[in-house]
């Protein structure tokens, strides 16, 4: 799980295109993934991983099984899709569920 969201880091930061959604986002990602969680920043433009949280800005919350998270990031499974099937819950607001169903989408990796 840690090397795809680390893959997920670095496309942001690395596609114009998609980091122009996180550049006014001010926002913790917690994934809860079986027993693991991790924690992304996103604040002033930047993208950051971290294995604690120190509360500030909103937090949004994507929570499921391994298999079905690695799955959404790696572009085989849509946000809402995995909310719909129950494969994955979220807790926040539609607005971001809508940004991260976009960053996720932007950057899954690309076929062969």
């Amino acid at each position: 799980m840690r090397e795809q969201i680390d893959r997920f880091v670095s496309v942001i930061t690395s596609k114009g295109h998609v980091h122009q959604l996180v550049k006014k986002l001010d926002m913790v990602l917690k994934i809860e993934a079986d027993r693991d969680t991790h924690y992304l920043f996103f604040k002033d433009g930047k993208v950051s991983y971290c294995e604690s949280f120190i509360p500030n800005g909103t937090v949004a919350t994507i929570s499921g099984r391994e298999v079905h998270l690695g799955q959404l990031f790696n572009g085989d499974l849509k946000l809402m899709h995995g909310v719909k099937m129950k494969y994955i819950t979220t807790d926040c607001p539609f607005r971001a569920q809508l940004v991260l169903e976009s960053l996720f989408y932007l950057a899954r990796p690309l076929p062969v």
